[in-house]
């Protein structure tokens, strides 16, 4: 039992080596000094300076070494050190010296404004564009339409006339006087004609179909750039809250951090006391304290992907974009 110091509130018989058997007492140096765990001249645990008695060689409180337990008295079954100069105080996470830790301050981050008139030049461009893409794009207006094909029609007319001309002089001049021949020449001068117009008509409306088509393209380009552009606002908006945010997030792990050191300090103390107790305290203590950060560092970056996708900000434009793209896939009418 060489080497035994303090309360054991359990026998332990080793058959391997019975040196290392011992009983129900206090031990100093592998010697029993009390089976009773309290003081029976006092009623109370053996103070520190009665404990160095038996550590100078005396016995608790002078006097016979007491033998038997006090009537109704329960002893602890843990193991308690013997410590000169008192009891090893229990530590608390964040007391004693952490508690002086503070956490940084921030200083918030100065807010990003814009100018009234860029403001202005936002709400004014976006809506064009949102009108732009609604719109699928613009052709060749009605009215140009109208005046391209009267142009045409008005060619083809006098064309028209100057063939029937020339038809009726080469027939007089040949001395063709059959009607219905005549009247078959000037209906083929009429087909083609009616041919041409059409032909004219329809490069018309085709030609302001691929225009529209084309102007539906570049808008959205352009839509695609202004949101692009309200994009990064957004982010320049909420970048100094972001920052800030980060900035306290820091502060409070860093706080956290010089509280766990010496948190982890006192429990390698602890367990250099050989305080079972105390180790299995501390343990379950800083296990807890750690699932507990495990929580708010989950949430914490929960939050910070929530920021992100809040700095994302976009408007109303691309689902206008989406339904101007639906539209033309999808025509009615």
């Amino acid at each position: 039992m060489a080497g035994l110091s303090g309360w054991y509130g359990t026998a332990y018989n080793c058959a391997a080596d019975p040196s290392k058997s011992h009983g129900v007492g206090w031990y100093s140096n592998g010697v029993l000094v009390s089976e009773t765990y309290l003081n029976p001249a006092t009623g109370k645990r053996y103070t520190p300076q009665e404990q160095q008695a038996w550590l100078g060689g005396g016995t608790p409180g002078g006097g016979t070494v007491p033998t038997t337990t006090p009537t109704g008295e329960t002893p602890p079954e843990v193991y308690m050190p013997l410590v000169p100069t008192g009891e090893t105080p229990t530590p608390t996470f964040g007391g004693g010296a952490a508690a002086g830790i503070p956490t940084p301050t921030v200083t918030p981050a100065p807010a990003y404004k814009i100018s009234p008139e860029q403001k202005a030049w936002e709400e004014t461009y976006g809506g064009k564009l949102t009108d732009w893409v609604e719109a699928g794009g613009y052709g060749i207006p009605e009215e140009t339409q109208k005046l391209m094909i009267q142009q045409q029609t008005d060619t083809l007319k006098a064309t028209e006339a100057e063939n029937l001309r020339v038809m009726r002089n080469n027939m007089e001049r040949r001395g063709i006087t059959n009607s219905g021949f005549v009247f078959a020449a000037e209906q083929g001068i009429h087909f083609n004609t009616t041919k041409a117009l059409a032909g004219a008509i329809a490069d018309v409306q085709i030609k302001s179909a691929l225009m529209k088509m084309a102007s539906f393209e570049t808008a959205m380009g352009q839509a695609g750039q202004f949101l692009g552009y309200l994009s990064e606002q957004s982010q320049l908006k909420y970048a100094p809250e972001f920052a800030t945010w980060q900035a306290e997030q820091l502060a409070k792990l860093q706080a956290w951090q010089a509280k766990i050191d010496i948190y982890k300090m006192e429990l390698n103390q602890a367990y250099q006391t050989q305080n079972i107790q105390l180790q299995a305290q501390l343990t379950s203590q800083l296990a807890e304290q750690q699932h507990g950060y495990d929580i708010e560092l989950a949430e914490m970056e929960l939050e910070a992907n929530q920021k992100a996708a809040k700095a994302q900000g976009t408007g109303n434009l691309l689902g206008t974009i989406i339904g101007g793209i639906f539209s033309l896939i999808n025509p009615t009418g």
